[in-house]
């Protein structure tokens, strides 16, 4: 937990865009709290309102006024993951950002193994790897296998990345270095921008293993046809980006 007197830097700042979670969010909170008491984490818990037309806001609210820790943030118009991402970065005092869907489905006691990784390791990017052990990606859907094992495949021959869950969006960072690299995604395609940036930036890169869990409440607010736009963007600014660096 972090003081309530704002006295001193927490070490995690968790955020979580809120879009229609009116729902997830209370068990999401409680449950947080429960790891970050089990592992004696210093965090602070920011909740991102993506001008939600359910009660998100009034919720993330009530929960604000229940406990120190945790703060609303309302992002005005327009929608979009990155950003909120960006919006939570933005108002973040930690050392360490930990991006939390508020569908409740990411393994939170990993929240421990990202400290380890970039406070004590000095990594700049901690990535949830899915793909690590066989059994881990059985709750994902077949469509969403798919479409990941493709961005890898083209990710790695373009930008000469080899990870294996560069896109899901439940990851931790250096805060400060991720801020002097200047995020431009609005969507879904923050999570492979943060990636592909702090790879080509020379950051060091870890991964850790875990597997997520399913949605109960709510739906899913990643539709491929939308987002295939926002990933093709950042794929080819990538190899662009790649190739001006492998030319000087």
């Amino acid at each position: 937990m972090t003081p309530s007197d704002g006295t001193s830097r927490p070490d995690i700042s968790l955020i979580i865009p809120a879009l229609n979670e009116e729902g997830n969010l209370t068990p999401l909170v409680e449950r947080i709290r429960e790891i970050l008491r089990e592992y004696d984490l210093n965090a602070e818990i920011l909740i991102v309102d993506d001008c939600s037309p359910d009660g998100t806001l009034r919720e993330a609210q009530g929960l604000q006024d229940r406990y120190p820790e945790v703060r609303a943030l309302h992002k005005p118009l327009p929608h979009g993951l990155g950003r909120g991402v960006r919006f939570g970065i933005s108002h973040a005092a930690g050392r360490m950002g930990v991006v939390v869907m508020a569908d409740g489905v990411d393994p939170l006691a990993t929240i421990a193994d990202f400290k380890r990784a970039i406070i004590e390791g000095g990594a700049h990017l901690a990535l949830l790897s899915r793909y690590m052990h066989e059994g881990d990606a059985d709750t994902i859907p077949w469509s969403y296998k798919s479409f990941q094992y493709l961005f890898r495949w083209i990710a790695y021959l373009l930008v000469g990345i080899d990870l294996k869950d560069t896109t899901y969006a439940y990851r931790a960072f250096d805060l400060d270095y991720v801020r002097a690299i200047a995020l431009k995604s609005d969507g879904f395609e923050i999570s492979p921008e943060i990636t592909f940036s702090v790879f080509l930036s020379g950051g060091r890169i870890a991964e850790v293993r875990g597997r997520q869990t399913r949605r109960v409440t709510g739906m899913s607010k990643f539709v491929f046809r939308r987002a295939a736009g926002g990933y093709s963007r950042v794929l080819l600014k990538a190899f662009a980006r790649r190739c001006l660096r492998q030319a000087w």
